[in-house]
């Protein structure tokens, strides 16, 4: 299974615990979806789950 690194951090997440903006593409672990909250910290977009 090939890792995903977070957009913010640069943590390898797998494909089933990483969260996406629906803005601006940037991959989110879940330690820094849960520190932004429901919005990216880049743009302020939605964060959703990738899968």
């Amino acid at each position: 299974m090939e890792k995903i690194y977070c957009g913010k951090c640069g943590k390898p997440c797998n494909s089933e615990s990483v969260y996406v903006c629906n803005e601006c593409g940037t991959f989110l672990c879940e330690d820094c979806k849960t520190k932004a909250g429901s919005s990216c910290p880049d743009c302020y977009g939605f964060i959703g789950k990738l899968c």
